[in-house]
C-alpha cells in the first residue's frame, strides 16, 4: 500500500468518522472529493464519472484492510478503494452531497444491481465492504429511486445487467445486501479470504432486521475459518469488532 496517500488518508480518518460521525479537519474530505472521476478511478474508462481515484492510473493498485485482508488484484483494489472513500464520506455526514450520492450509486451499479445473484460479479471482500454503504445510507429503508447513471458503457453488458430492470430504490439494495449476508454467512467457502469481523461490523448497524441477526449468529458460531493470517494489529482490530458484537448481544438479551 506504499505510495497510496489517499488510502492512507481514508484509513486515518475512518475510526473517528465511524465512531463519532466527524473528522477533525473537513478540508481532508475536500482532498478526497477532488479525486472523483480522476484518472485511475474504477469504471472511468467505460463512462463512470463519480467513482474515486484512490490510486493513480500509472501504477498497479493494492491495499490492506485494518482487519488483515490484502488485495493485490488491480481492479478489485480500485473498487474497494472507492467503497472505502464513499464509506468515509457517508459516515462523516455528507450523505446529502450529490457527489456522495452519485458515488454510492456507481458502487451499487457495479455490484448489487447485477441481474445474476450470488456473487454480483464482485469478490466477497468487496461486497462485505460495500455493506457499510447500506448501513450508513439514511434512506436505506425508503423506496426512493437511486439515480444510477445507466447510460454509461459500463452497464451495457446484458449478461450482467438486465436492460429491462433499471429502477432500483435504496430499499431494493438493502434487501439484496441482507439476503446476501444470510447466504454468505452460512458457509465459509462463500466468504473465502474474508474475516467474519469484516462482514459483522456493518451488520451490527442493521441488526433491527432478522436477517442481519441471523447472519451475525452464523458468523459468530463459525469463527474465522479460512480467514487470512493476520498481524497482531489486525487481530486487535478484529477483537474490537468482536467486543462490539458481545455488547450488542448483551443489550439485545435484556
Amino acid at each position: 500500500m506504499a505510495g497510496a496517500p489517499i488510502i492512507d488518508l481514508i484509513l486515518r480518518l475512518w475510526p473517528r468518522a465511524r465512531d463519532e460521525g466527524v473528522v477533525a479537519d473537513p478540508s481532508d474530505l475536500d482532498l478526497l472529493l477532488a479525486t472523483q472521476g480522476a484518472p485511475g478511478a474504477p469504471g472511468r474508462e467505460c463512462g463512470l464519472r463519480h467513482t474515486f481515484a484512490c490510486f493513480g492510473a500509472d501504477r498497479e493498485a493494492s491495499l490492506a484492510l485494518p482487519t488483515g485482508e490484502r488485495i493485490s488484484q488491480d481492479g478489485e483494489a480500485r473498487f474497494v478503494g472507492h467503497l472505502l472513500a464513499t464509506r468515509l464520506l457517508l459516515a462523516a455526514g455528507l450523505s446529502i452531497d450529490e457527489r456522495v450520492t452519485r458515488a454510492m450509486c456507481d458502487a451499487y451499479g457495479l455490484s448489487w444491481t447485477a441481474s445474476t445473484g450470488g456473487n454480483y460479479h464482485q469478490t466477497p471482500l468487496a461486497l462485505a465492504v460495500s455493506l457499510w454503504l447500506v448501513a450508513l445510507d439514511p434512506l436505506s429503508a425508503t423506496d426512493r429511486p437511486l439515480p444510477i447513471g445507466w447510460d454509461a458503457d459500463c452497464f451495457s453488458d446484458a449478461r450482467r445487467w438486465d436492460p429491462e430492470y433499471r429502477l432500483f430504490s435504496h430499499y431494493d439494495i438493502r434487501e439484496r445486501a441482507l439476503d446476501w449476508t444470510t447466504w454468505v454467512s452460512a458457509a465459509a467457502a462463500r466468504r473465502d479470504g474474508v474475516s467474519i469481523w469484516t462482514i459483522a461490523e456493518p451488520l451490527l448497524r442493521m441488526r433491527d432486521d432478522s436477517r442481519a441477526r441471523l447472519a451475525l449468529a452464523q458468523l459468530d458460531d463459525a469463527g474465522d475459518q479460512g480467514a487470512p493470517a493476520a498481524s497482531a494489529a489486525s487481530m486487535l482490530e478484529r477483537n474490537r469488532v468482536a467486543l462490539l458484537l458481545r455488547s450488542a448481544e448483551a443489550v439485545d438479551s435484556r
